[in-house]
C-alpha cells in the first residue's frame, strides 16, 4: 500500500490513501454461543473521539448455517431507549442476565443471505452461523453492550461500552424497518448461458457495494478502476488468471484481492458444481 496504493485502490485512492478500505473475515458460531450485542460508531463520532476518517460498516454474508440459526438485528417496535439502556446497566452492575429477546429482533438466517449492518445499528450473530463478515476497516471501534455475562481470560467480566453505544445507536431502526431495509434483496444484473451476475444491494449509508457471480464454466471480470475484494462462497475451487497470464488457484471460503491495475481477470470454475463468487468494492 505504501508503494502502490494508487494501483491497488484505483478510483478511491484519493479518499483512502494508504488505508485499505474493505475487509472480509469470519465469525464462526457453529455449536457455540451468541456473539456480543454491539454497535459501531457514527462517522462524526469516530472522527471526534478516535481520529479515524471513516467508521465500521458491516454486513453478514451467511456462508453456512444450521436450521435454527438467526442473527440479532435491529430493535423491536416497542423498545424504549431509556428502558433498554437502564436494563443494560442493571445487568452489568448486578451480573443478572439481560432479556435480549425483549428488546432486539431475531432474524432467521440461511445460506447466502446478506444482512446489512450500517453504523449505529444494534446487532450480533446468533449461534450456528458461519458468517463471512464484509466490513470497512477502521481500527478497533466496536461498542459492546452485552456479552452474555461471559468472563475474560482473567475471570473478570468482559469490557462493555454501554455509554458510548447509547450515544451512537439509532433506535428508529426497529420493527418493519429492519425487515424492509436491513436484508439485501438480490437483483439479477446480467446473465449468459451458464452464468449470472447478481447485485446484492447494501444500505444507503454503506460505502461499499456487493455483487455475486454464479457460474459453471468461466467469467471475465473487469476491475473498472476499482479494487475488488472477493471470496469463493460456493463451489470447490477456481482458477484466477490475469491478462498477463498469471494464474492462481483459490479454494472454497478463501478471500483474495484483485487490484485496480489488473484491469481484468478471467475466473474459471475448477469443480463440477456451480461456483459462487462474492465481490465487494467501494461505491
Amino acid at each position: 500500500m505504501y508503494v502502490g496504493a494508487q494501483e491497488v485502490l484505483g478510483d478511491c485512492h484519493g479518499r483512502f490513501g494508504t488505508e485499505f478500505p474493505i475487509r472480509f473475515d469470519f465469525l464462526d458460531t457453529f455449536d457455540g454461543g451468541n456473539l456480543s450485542v454491539q454497535c459501531h460508531p457514527r462517522p462524526e463520532y469516530t472522527r471526534e473521539h478516535f481520529g479515524e476518517h471513516f467508521t465500521q460498516e458491516e454486513s453478514y454474508y451467511i456462508l453456512d448455517s444450521k436450521d435454527d440459526a438467526f442473527v440479532y438485528l435491529g430493535f423491536k417496535e416497542a423498545t424504549d431507549p431509556v428502558e433498554f439502556i437502564t436494563a443494560l446497566k442493571t445487568s452489568a452492575g448486578t451480573g443478572k442476565p439481560l432479556e435480549v429477546d425483549r428488546y432486539v429482533q431475531k432474524q432467521a438466517s440461511a445460506k447466502h443471505d446478506l444482512f446489512l449492518i450500517p453504523y449505529g445499528t444494534i446487532h450480533g450473530s446468533g449461534k450456528n452461523n458461519m458468517v463471512l463478515e464484509i466490513s470497512t476497516t477502521p481500527y478497533i471501534f466496536t461498542f459492546k453492550m452485552y456479552d452474555w455475562l461471559r468472563a475474560d481470560l482473567n475471570g473478570r467480566p468482559r469490557t462493555l461500552n454501554i455509554d458510548r453505544a447509547a450515544e451512537n445507536l439509532y433506535f428508529d431502526r426497529k420493527g418493519d424497518y429492519v425487515k424492509e431495509n436491513l436484508k439485501s434483496r438480490p437483483v439479477l444484473v446480467n446473465a449468459g448461458d451458464d452464468w449470472q451476475l447478481w447485485h446484492l444491494p447494501t444500505h444507503e449509508t454503506h460505502l461499499y457495494d456487493v455483487m455475486r457471480y454464479n457460474f459453471r464454466s468461466s467469467v471475465a471480470i473487469a476491475t473498472g478502476n476499482k479494487c475488488l475484494v472477493m471470496n469463493l462462497v460456493g463451489g470447490g475451487s477456481i482458477i484466477v488468471e490475469t491478462r498477463r497470464g498469471l494464474r492462481q488457484k483459490v479454494s472454497y471460503a478463501e478471500t483474495f484481492v484483485i487490484p485496480s491495475a489488473a484491469e481484468r481477470v478471467t475466473v474459471t470454475n475448477n469443480s463440477e458444481c456451480e461456483a459462487m463468487l462474492v465481490m465487494a468494492y467501494v461505491k
